[in-house]
């Protein structure tokens, strides 16, 4: 390699390792034992869904409390992570089945499971959480690398419903930050949304179907949602 092109791979390198640090806590040991995700009891008003059933409004930390970007502030406010896209499979006759056909869409629609993100992730539905794919570590669903503004998100489930299976998902639009503090600052939700909604529709077997309004929108002097509208966007697969 010459040697004009090491110093700009060798910076990389180094970027790439400490955003991978900075972003994702996950993989540091809890300082005491985590609470049984079996026991989880809603603190927040669910949505009736639909195909569904009581979908909860939030993407549910390892803590079991609603994910705030990993502390990061918008404005000087907690920002709160909506879930942003449900997902009904109307062709899966079995978990395995779903699960499957899920994962090739989401690589179809260049989504793929990518390093570099924070995991143990839970999504709730009807009072009972679903873990978080992909379940590789550090891994989420995500349109580019890490190191480079990204569209990304985890997906919950699946979920038995009539006629097939169901899956709930957040995601959102993140940038790079090198100063004052290395890490992924916020940048939008709906963009990641519509984005993530057009690509399965035009890719894979799920077409959209529309809106579903969660009530998740929050502006408040302590809360926000950013530029997130209080929808999720809804996309079905057939059989």
């Amino acid at each position: 390699m010459k040697r004009s092109r090491v110093l700009p791979v060798l910076v990389l390198a180094a970027v790439s390792a400490a955003l991978l640090a900075a972003c994702a806590p996950s993989a540091t040991a809890p300082a005491a034992a985590l609470p049984d995700p079996a026991g989880y009891r809603p603190a927040d008003v669910t949505v009736p869904v639909p195909g569904i059933g009581a979908v909860g409004r939030w993407m549910i930390t390892k803590d079991l409390v609603p994910a705030t970007w990993l502390g990061e502030k918008v404005g000087g406010r907690t920002l709160r992570e909506p879930i942003n896209v449900l997902l009904i499979d109307r062709g899966a006759r079995t978990p395995q089945e779903a699960t499957t056909r899920l994962l090739a869409a989401m690589r179809a629609a260049g989504y793929p499971p990518r390093g570099g993100h924070s995991t143990g992730y839970w999504g709730e539905v009807g009072g009972q959480l679903y873990p978080m794919l992909p379940t590789g570590r550090g891994e989420a669903f995500s349109d580019a690398p890490f190191w480079l503004p990204n569209n990304h998100g985890r997906i919950f489930g699946p979920v038995a419903v009539e006629g097939g299976y169901a899956f709930t998902g957040a995601f959102s639009l993140e940038g790079v930050r090198i100063y004052p503090t290395l890490g992924h600052p916020y940048r939008s939700f709906q963009v990641s949304r519509e984005d993530l909604a057009d690509k399965l529709n035009a890719a894979s077997v799920y077409k959209r179907a529309g809106y579903v309004e969660m009530g998740s929108r929050l502006d408040t002097a302590t809360e926000t949602t950013g530029d997130h509208d209080g929808r999720a966007v809804l996309l079905v697969a057939g059989g």
